[in-house]
């Protein structure tokens, strides 16, 4: 099923509308985004942190938008994530 979401960069803030299946991988997307995209990706490093706004739980990047429960209308947020 398609989905439409708002992928938004923490770091500066932007933020694209994307459609897309529910049933692609959140790393497919980012790999996409960052291939076509490179000045969004900026800053964000090749393993981002994702997180839902809506739910504020941080999404697995291998997981599929379906099984993260992120549905259209949804804002999901990319940034670097921490050193450990």
């Amino acid at each position: 099923m398609k989905i439409t979401i708002t992928i938004k960069n923490e770091q500066d803030g932007k933020s694209y509308d994307v459609s897309l299946d529910n049933r692609q991988k959140i790393a497919t997307t980012l790999k996409v985004m960052s291939e076509n995209l490179p000045e969004f990706m900026k800053g964000i490093g090749t393993n981002p942190a994702v997180q839902s706004e809506r739910t504020s739980r941080h999404l697995k990047l291998e997981s599929t938008y379906e099984e993260s429960h992120i549905y259209t209308g949804d804002i999901v947020v990319i940034s670097q994530r921490e050193k450990e």
